[in-house]
């Protein structure tokens, strides 16, 4: 299973992390890559337990550097802008972990936009909210 990954660039609770975690262990078996956008917060930390747990890496940049996280990984494809970035993401996984900074589904925002986009391609979408304070 080919699985994506799209969140705040807040980086995630201890909670979420723990629940990202065990979604991946629970999948190591049947997963062989994680795909991410490459930005500071969620999704180098997702990449890199992914690494810990011997997942491939798969790297979608985004042009614009300033948020890049430069993790990297096995593959690194072509930079894109956000949006595009986020829909070859969706497009190359078979199921989408989303970990948000809200509480709650966005109208706005790059991690609900690529959300909205798995939920339209019939994706798998599996959400760790953070606890609400």
């Amino acid at each position: 299973m080919r699985i994506g990954i799209t969140g705040t660039r807040e980086g995630a609770t201890i909670e979420q992390i723990d629940q990202v975690t065990e979604f991946l262990q629970l999948h190591q078996a049947d997963s062989n890559e994680l795909h991410h956008g490459d930005c500071t917060g969620v999704d180098v930390e997702v990449a890199a337990i992914a690494r810990e747990l011997g997942y491939r890496i798969i790297c979608h940049p985004p042009v614009n550097s300033e948020t890049r996280g430069f993790f990297g990984g096995d593959e690194t494809r072509v930079p894109a802008g956000y949006l595009e970035r986020d829909r070859a993401i969706v497009d190359a996984t078979e199921v989408l972990i989303v970990v948000p900074l809200q509480t709650e589904w966005q109208p706005k925002g790059g991690t609900w936009y690529t959300h909205d986009y798995a939920l339209k391609k019939n994706k798998p979408v599996k959400v760790f909210y953070p606890k609400p304070e």
